[in-house]
């Protein structure tokens, strides 16, 4: 399985950008606020675990 993604690494990262995409394209369309919530906490640990934050800056350095 490690060795799969490390030589799929592009197509694999591509897949989860493509699936973040269109959970967040059906969260937005639904009418209840509780999948908007449980998508944001989502969201911020998936933030939480990239090499970038969301406003472009290095993990640790908030610009404010």
């Amino acid at each position: 399985m490690g060795k799969f993604i490390t030589e799929h690494l592009d197509e694999v990262l591509q897949i989860f950008g493509a699936a973040v995409a269109l959970i967040t394209l059906v969260v937005k369309f639904t009418s209840t606020d509780k999948d908007d919530t449980v998508w944001a906490k989502i969201l911020k640990v998936l933030a939480a675990l990239s090499l970038v934050n969301p406003d472009g800056s290095s993990i640790g350095k908030k610009v404010e």
